[in-house]
């Protein structure tokens, strides 16, 4: 496998497990709700649904949803990712960091 390919293997397995972590405890629910009340608040204010774009909901949504993030995965993710960047530049290898 080429270093091109592992590093492909490597986020996707990354993406996967942000994903599945989100999903388990119940941010991805949390955020979709923030958007549905987002977009009412919006439309009670008058302005038409087709003028709403993906980048004004983002714009709304964002902040509360990087707060309403659990500090137990951004830790998880920051060993991960660190651990991940050690192994690259050769400071240990996969079975000295079974994080």
């Amino acid at each position: 496998m080429s270093q091109n390919e592992t590093t492909f293997v490597d986020e996707e397995n990354f993406k996967s497990l942000v994903c599945r972590r989100l999903v388990e405890c119940g941010w991805m629910d949390e955020v979709t709700m923030l958007c549905k009340e987002k977009l009412k608040n919006r439309l009670s204010k008058g302005q038409a649904v087709k003028s709403i774009t993906e980048e004004d909901l983002f714009n709304d949504v964002a902040p509360d949803a990087r707060r309403m993030l659990p500090d137990t995965i951004k830790r998880e993710l920051k060993v991960k990712v660190q651990n991940k960047l050690l192994q690259t530049a050769g400071y240990f290898d996969e079975t000295d960091s079974e994080s």
